[in-house]
Order: C-alpha cells, then sequence, then structure tokens
C-alpha cells in the first residue's frame, strides 16, 4: 500500500516530456537572442569550410560534357620516316563529343583541350586500311574522360616514296604593262623534288608554274614573283597535291620564283637621211621615199631610251643609173646597248620618174 503511494508521489513529481521540449526551445531562443551576431558568425564560418572542403576534395566529381571537339593528328613525320604516308585528308576529321568526370573545383575552367584528344600515326606499321584509336590524357587537376562518341579513325596508308629532278616549267599568260618589254621569265628553281604516296608520286612528269606578267610593276628593273605550281602526270591531268610535299635542297616549297626584266619600250624612227645613194639615169629623178616600217621598236635601258632619237640602216639604197622605181629590203643596225628590236630590217621604196621638161617629159 505504501509503495503504490511511493510510486503514484513520483509520477506526480515527473516533469511531462512535452514540458521538457518547451523549455529547450526556449532556453535555446533565449540563448540566440543574447548571442545572435556570434551565432550569425559561426554560421557563416561553417558554411565556407563546408564549401572549401567540398571543393578540395578530389573525390568529388562532376560529369561534363565537351561537344564539337576536334582531333589532333600526332606522329606523321615519324611515319613518313618509316617509308609509310596516310592518303586520307587529315584536315577533315569528325568533330566528336567528350564526356568526362572534373573535381568540383576545376569544373568551370575545364575545356577540351585539357585532355588532349588526338590520334598517333606512329603506331602504324603497315600500308592499308588502317583503324587507329582516339586517345586522350587524364590529370589530376581536371580528372578523366569516361566517354568518347567515336573511338577509332579509319586511314588509308601508302608506301612513302622521292623523286627528284622533275623539271618545272612556266605556264605564261598576259603580257607586260604598256610601254614595257618583258625578259625572257626564268623559274627558280629549274628542276624539284616531289615526296609522297606511291600510287601519285610514280605519275608525276612535271611540275608547271602558273606566271601572269600583266601583273608586273610598271618598272625599268628587274622583279621577282611568288607564282603558285601544279603538278601533272604523264596523261597531262592535273594533281591532287595535298599529300605531296615539293622541295628543292631539301627546303619545302609552297611557290615558286619568276625572275623578269622589264625595260622601257620606245618606237624609233628610222633614219632617212643617207638611206639612198648614187644618182638615178640622167633625165630621171627621186620623186619619194617610202620606209615600211617606218619605226621599229626599240628596248632597253633608260639611259640608252634617253639618247636614241633615230635608227641607221647598215647599207643604203644603191640608185645609180636607175630608171624606175625600185623597192629594197635593207638591215636596221640594233644598237649596242638594246636589248631587243622589233625587227632587223625594212622595205625602203623609192619612186624614180623621168624629170619634166618645160610641160614634157624628157626621153
Amino acid at each position: 500500500m505504501n509503495s503504490s503511494k511511493e510510486n503514484l508521489d513520483t509520477k506526480r513529481q515527473r516533469p511531462k516530456v512535452s514540458t521538457l521540449l518547451k523549455e529547450l526551445i526556449f532556453s535555446f531562443f533565449n540563448i540566440l537572442r543574447r548571442n545572435w551576431r556570434w551565432k550569425l558568425a559561426s554560421l557563416l564560418l561553417a558554411t565556407l569550410i563546408w564549401g572549401l572542403l567540398i571543393t578540395e576534395n578530389p573525390y568529388l566529381t562532376r560529369e561534363k560534357t565537351f561537344r564539337d571537339v576536334s582531333i589532333s593528328v600526332l606522329g606523321a613525320d615519324t611515319l613518313k620516316r618509316a617509308g609509310l604516308v596516310v592518303t586520307t585528308d587529315l584536315s577533315e576529321l569528325p568533330l566528336i563529343s567528350v564526356q568526362a568526370e572534373i573535381p568540383q573545383k576545376s569544373y568551370d575552367s575545364a575545356t577540351a583541350s585539357n585532355f588532349n584528344v588526338r590520334i598517333d600515326l606512329s603506331r602504324i606499321e603497315k600500308t592499308g586500311e588502317q583503324n587507329i584509336p582516339v586517345l586522350h590524357t587524364s590529370t589530376s587537376t581536371y580528372g578523366k574522360v569516361t566517354r568518347l562518341s567515336q573511338s577509332e579513325i579509319t586511314v588509308d596508308v601508302e608506301p612513302y616514296i622521292t623523286r627528284r629532278r622533275i623539271p618545272v616549267q612556266i605556264n605564261e599568260t598576259g603580257t607586260a604593262p604598256a610601254g614595257f618589254y618583258a625578259s625572257k621569265a626564268v623559274v627558280d628553281p629549274p628542276i624539284v623534288t616531289v615526296s609522297g604516296p606511291k600510287s601519285i608520286v610514280e605519275n608525276i612528269m612535271r611540275c608547271v608554274a602558273n606566271y601572269n606578267g600583266s601583273l608586273l610593276t610598271s618598272a625599268a628593273r628587274k622583279q621577282f614573283t611568288a607564282v603558285p605550281f601544279t603538278l601533272y602526270d604523264y596523261q597531262d591531268n592535273a594533281l591532287d597535291a595535298r599529300t605531296i610535299e615539293v622541295s628543292s635542297d631539301s627546303m619545302p616549297l609552297d611557290s615558286l620564283l619568276i625572275e623578269q626584266e622589264l625595260y622601257r619600250l620606245q618606237a624609233i624612227p628610222i633614219n632617212r637621211s643617207g638611206i639612198v645613194a648614187g644618182s638615178p639615169a640622167e633625165g630621171y629623178e627621186v620623186t619619194d621615199i617610202k620606209i615600211d616600217p617606218a619605226m621599229l621598236n626599240v628596248a632597253g635601258s633608260n639611259e640608252l631610251m634617253e639618247t636614241l632619237k633615230l635608227l641607221d640602216v647598215e647599207n643604203p639604197v644603191d640608185i645609180s643609173g636607175a630608171m624606175d622605181t625600185l623597192i629594197r629590203s635593207v638591215v636596221v643596225k640594233k644598237p649596242e646597248e638594246a636589248y631587243h628590236m622589233s625587227g632587223n630590217a625594212v622595205y625602203v621604196t623609192v619612186t624614180i620618174k623621168p624629170i619634166n621638161i618645160e610641160g614634157g617629159e624628157a626621153k
């Protein structure tokens, strides 16, 4: 009986749980109310520490996808030294997508270039169709690649050969600027070396430099022009030279050099003085002298063209005892310093008629 009474008293003295919870919440808000600045600072500091821990943890990563990623090509020179060459146009490689797991701290700064997506041609060991794996690089800073939209590239491979002493020809179009005469165009180098896929190189017959003389500067001097070139096979078909290397003395060439000199060009009249010698027969006279052409085009240095006024003939037309019109071809003297003269002879027509005596003709 006494025991039951004691238990009843104990229950009356024990506070209810709900009352304790209310008192705890009330005490917590009292503390916040009295020290709210410290509590806010502590909360901000805890948030900052949490953020730093998250960003510095290399095991916390996020997935990121890079689209339209270009594939770099390595090992082409090494492959050529091994006597092989890829004939597939590597400039047309497809763009791919790259998926990577990137540490949180590097997520925003990561780019596709951090993973160095590439193919290595030096791994090729034989001719024919070859499948080359697409390689990539993983780092602790930027994470690792988890997926590529294309994991290998298919290329065609041929033997790599070299042929020397391929002749160079000039395909010249256009004319020299007005008032100038151009010397013969000379190409440098006159022969080239070609290297590339065997199926193409063994059929190369010549290299043609494409040159337009009308593009020369209007100035009397030696001029040099870099011009493109085209390779032709034995059927005279132009070749696609994208896989061909053209060189001279081990120096690669992407153009050829044309040398040409321009000279001033002027029309110089034939000297009529002394163009005939002797006298016609008695009772006849010279009534007219015609020269065809009356002038010749002469090209030379500026100094020559400043002083050259007339062109002389080698030998005059001998009209001694002539009683009728004479037509003769006479040689014109070329000035010693002239580079070019449009002709070396002219026709001279000497008209000879009887002399009129007091309204009649002499007999």
